[in-house]
C-alpha cells in the first residue's frame, strides 16, 4: 500500500510538471512584404498558384505557439496524459494549428516519449528511491512487531532490585551461609529415646555440684558413682563448667544407667556405655575436629548481630572479635553505618560449625570516612604473643580507654582541693578534662548504665557499672547521647554524650570519676589507653606477617549497606476501608 502510495504521488508530481502550459508568446500583426510571419518561415516555398505575399496577406494577426509546445501536443479531442503526444494522425492540417487556406501544412510529428529535462530526470530518480526505502521500511514494520521499552524497562529493573536484594542482604534475602556437609560420627545415647523401656534425662550443671545436678534429674546416687568410676582417667568431675550439659538413659523398671554423656562443647563430649556383660566404660568420643580459615565482611545496622549473621558469619563472631581488639573498642560501640572485614580461624564438629578459635586479621572501618580503620593482626614472635595494632602495639590488661582521648587533664584527682567557685575546701572527686562543648565523650569500659540525668553539682550525669566492681561518673554534659537509658548495655569506647558544662562549672569540661566499694579514687590510676610496645626482636617478622594480612584484607570485598525496606503506600484521607476478602486495587 506504502509503495503504490508513493508510485501515485511521484506519477501525479511529473503529470503536474508536464502539464504546465509553456508560455504563449504574442507577436504583433504585421502587414506588407517586409515581415513574414514567423510560422511561415519554417517553410520557404509557397504553395502553387500563390506567392509569399499573398499568403502573408491572406492571414489574420495570430498568436504563435512555439515548435516545442506543438510538437508535445496531440489533438485537441485526444485525453491529457502522460501519452498525449503518442497519438497517430493524418497528413492534413492539425486543426489547433491555427492555419487556414491553402497555405496551411501540416506540423512535424515528435516520435513517441516523454520528454524530460535532466533537472526533472534526476527529481524524479531521488523521488522513487524515496519511495522504494518508504515501501521496505513499511513492509518491516508489518513484518517485526514492535518493542514494549517499558515492559523491557520495567522487567530489568525488577531483575537487578532483586538481584542486588539478594545480594546485599534485603529485607527478602537469607543470611549467606557456608555449605557444609555433615560427616558420620559415633553411636550417640540420643538413638536409646527409639527404646520404650529406656528413659531419657537432661540437664545443666549450672551452679550446683555433679552430685546435686544428677539428683534433681531423679539418677539414684549410687549410679552417679558408678558414672564417675567409668571415668577415671579420663574425666573428673570436681571441677564442672556451669554451662555443662549432661544426659543419661535409665532403665524405667531399674533406674539403671545404662549409657551417659557429659558435654562440655560440641568439640569436647564424654560418653559411658554399657558392654555386652553391664559394665559401664567411659571415654572421649572422636567427634571429627576439623579447622579451616574462613573470610568475611559485613555492614553494621542496628542490631550488630544480625548484621554478622547476614554477612554470612556465625553466631559467636563477635565475642571473638572483641577479644581480638583488648579493649581498643567493643562490637557494643560499633556505629551503624561502619563496616568489618575478618579473617579467622574455625573449628567444625562431624562436618558441622562448633566455634571460632581465634582471629588472624581483623579491620573496623568506622561510618565516618574522615576517622582512621582499625586494624588487628594476630602475630606469634619469639616473644611477642597475642593481638597488635598496624603500630605494633597492643594494650594492657584490662583494656581502660580514657573517655576523651587525647584531651588535657585540667584538674587532677585531689581530696584536698580548694573549690574554684566556693572558695573554700572541698575533695575533688575526678579528674577533670578540658575540650569544647559538644566534644563526644566514651564509656571507659563495658559495662551497665545505672544512672543517666540531672545530678545537682554534677549537671547532666552519666554512670556506669562495670564487671569488675568498678563504677564510672561522666559530669557536666551538655547532652546524651541518643537512645541511652538505665539498664542499657555498653562496649568499650561506645558514645554516652556530649561534653558541656550543666551544673556546678566554670567552664566546659568533662568531670570523669571512678569509684569502688562505695569510696572514689583516681581514674587515672586504672591505666587507660595503656599499650605496650612490639619487642624489637620481632618487628621484622611482624611487618612481613602485617603485609601480607593487609593485602588479603584488602581483597575483601567491602559489604554495601541493605536496601531501605519501601515504606507501606498512605491510605487516601478520607478514602473507606477495602472490604474484607476484596483485592487491592492495582
Amino acid at each position: 500500500m506504502h509503495a503504490a502510495l508513493a508510485a501515485f504521488v511521484c506519477s501525479g508530481y511529473v503529470h503536474a510538471v508536464a502539464d504546465v502550459p509553456e508560455p504563449i508568446i504574442p507577436v504583433e500583426e504585421r502587414r506588407g512584404p517586409q515581415g513574414p510571419e514567423l510560422d511561415d518561415m519554417n517553410d520557404p516555398s509557397p504553395e502553387p498558384g500563390g506567392s509569399v505575399a499573398d499568403a502573408s496577406r491572406s492571414k489574420r494577426p495570430r498568436l504563435v505557439v512555439p515548435l516545442r509546445r506543438r510538437e508535445a501536443e496531440g489533438p485537441p479531442a485526444a485525453p491529457r496524459g502522460p501519452l498525449s503526444g503518442l497519438s497517430g494522425g493524418g497528413a492534413g492540417p492539425s486543426p489547433s494549428s491555427g492555419l487556414e487556406g491553402p497555405s496551411a501544412r501540416p506540423l512535424p510529428r515528435a516520435h513517441g516519449g516523454v520528454y524530460l529535462t535532466p533537472r526533472m530526470t534526476a527529481i524524479f530518480g531521488g523521488l522513487f528511491g524515496l519511495a522504494t526505502v518508504t515501501s521496505i521500511i513499511a513492509l518491516l514494520i508489518q513484518v517485526v512487531p514492535p518493542r514494549n521499552e517499558r515492559a523491557l524497562i520495567a522487567g530489568a529493573g525488577l531483575t537487578q532490585a532483586s538481584t542486588q536484594e539478594s545480594a546485599k542482604g534485603g529485607p527478602n534475602a537469607q543470611p549467606m551461609k557456608r555449605k557444609r556437609e555433615p560427616v558420620p560420627g559415633p553411636w550417640r545415647l540420643s538413638e536409646l529415646a527409639k527404646d520404650p523401656s529406656v528413659q531419657i534425662v537432661s540437664g545443666t550443671i549450672d551452679r550446683k555440684s555433679f552430685v546435686e545436678a544428677l539428683a534433681e534429674k531423679d539418677v539414684p546416687k549410687a549410679q552417679t558413682y558408678r558414672i564417675m568410676k567409668a571415668f577415671e582417667g579420663t574425666r573428673k568431675f570436681d571441677k564442672c563448667g556451669r554451662k555443662d550439659k549432661f544426659f543419661a538413659a535409665l532403665d524405667r523398671a531399674t533406674k539403671r544407667v545404662r549409657a551417659f554423656e557429659y558435654e562440655i562443647s560440641s568439640l569436647e563430649v564424654y560418653q559411658a556405655r554399657e558392654d555386652q556383660g553391664g559394665i559401664l566404660a567411659g571415654t572421649r568420643l572422636d567427634m571429627k575436629v576439623a579447622e579451616a580459615e574462613v573470610v568475611g565482611a559485613f555492614y553494621v545496622s542496628k542490631d550488630v548481630v544480625a548484621s554478622s549473621l547476614a554477612g554470612g558469619l556465625e553466631d559467636g563472631i563477635l565475642t571473638t572479635i572483641d577479644d581480638a581488639l583488648g579493649g581498643r573498642i567493643s562490637s557494643e560501640a560499633f556505629e551503624e553505618g561502619s563496616t568489618v572485614r575478618v579473617i579467622a580461624v574455625e573449628e567444625t564438629a562431624l562436618g558441622m560449625f562448633a566455634r571460632y578459635k581465634k582471629i588472624v586479621a581483623l579491620e573496623y572501618r568506622p561510618a565516618d570516612p574522615a576517622e582512621k580503620p582499625i586494624r588487628i593482626y594476630a602475630f606469634h614472635g619469639q616473644e611477642a604473643r597475642g593481638y597488635w595494632d598496624d603500630h605494633g602495639k597492643q594494650p594492657y590488661s584490662g583494656g581502660w580507654r580514657s573517655p576523651l582521648p587525647g584531651a588535657p587533664v585540667t584538674s587532677h584527682f585531689n581530696p584536698k582541693r580548694l573549690h574554684p567557685v566556693l572558695k573554700r575546701p572541698m575533695p575533688h572527686n575526678g579528674t577533670d578534662l578540658g575540650a569544647p562543648t559538644g566534644t563526644p565523650v566514651y564509656s571507659a569500659y563495658k559495662g551497665t548504665v545505672d544512672w543517666v540525668g540531672p545530678a545537682g553539682p554534677s549537671g547532666n550525669l552519666v554512670t556506669i557499672m562495670h564487671p569488675n566492681g568498678v563504677q564510672t561518673g561522666y559530669a557536666h554534659l551538655s547532652r546524651f547521647a541518643a537512645g541511652i537509658k538505665v539498664g542499657m548495655k555498653l562496649g568499650v569506647h561506645q558514645l554516652v554524650g556530649y561534653v558541656g558544662s550543666t551544673g556546678r562549672s566554670t567552664g566546659p569540661h568533662l568531670h570523669f570519676s571512678a569509684k569502688k566499694d562505695g569510696k572514689f579514687f583516681d581514674a587515672l590510676t586504672l591505666q587507660m589507653d595503656g599499650e605496650r610496645v612490639l619487642p624489637p626482636i620481632d618487628r621484622a617478622a611482624f611487618l612481613e606477617a602485617k603485609a601480607e594480612l593487609d593485602r588479603r584484607l584488602d581483597a575483601i570485598p567491602l559489604p554495601e549497606p541493605p536496601p531501605e525496606k519501601p515504606a507501606p503506600a498512605a491510605a487516601a484521607p478520607g478514602a473507606p476501608p477495602s472490604p474484607a476478602g476484596s483485592a487491592a486495587p492495582a
